[in-house]
């Protein structure tokens, strides 16, 4: 894994109980969760230092993640495309378009596209942001090493 695989992963977390901070020391994602969780302690906000070193990764949210499952429905055939869209306009859409790519043999496609359009919107928030990428995953993959 890599810290853009790594990145892509916490962006596509929409759970909002789940943030995800990239730290510019290190060039770790790190999941700023209860301790029970993670079996490590969440980040210190009372020491002012790490207000700077911690940078929020953005996540999808859920109308993005609808928009994005009826924009991979449209790029389909005309048969493939009605059945996600019979799945995404019934109850419970996520877990319809989820089964019926399934039933289709659509996951890897699926996959494909949800990864190349968080890599787009990741590679995006880094240079709004300016976030120096090459240098952390420089930082992230020697740690990585050990």
């Amino acid at each position: 894994m890599n810290l853009m695989d790594e990145l892509i992963e916490a962006y596509l977390d929409n759970n909002f109980e789940h943030p995800y901070f990239l730290d510019l020391q290190t060039g770790q994602v790190i999941p700023d969760l209860d301790e029970t969780y993670t079996g490590e302690p969440g980040i210190d906000w009372d020491d002012e230092e790490n207000e700077e070193r911690y940078e929020p990764i953005p996540k999808i949210t859920s109308d993005e993640a609808y928009g994005l499952m009826v924009k991979f429905a449209r790029q389909m055939d005309s048969n493939l495309a009605d059945k996600l869209f019979d799945a995404l306009d019934r109850p419970k859409p996520f877990r319809r378009f989820r089964d019926m790519l399934f039933e289709l043999d659509l996951r890897d496609e699926w996959n494909s596209f949800e990864r190349k359009m968080a890599e787009e919107e990741i590679n995006s928030w880094i240079e709004q942001d300016q976030i120096p990428y090459e240098l952390l995953n420089k930082k992230y993959q020697k740690s990585m090493d050990f």
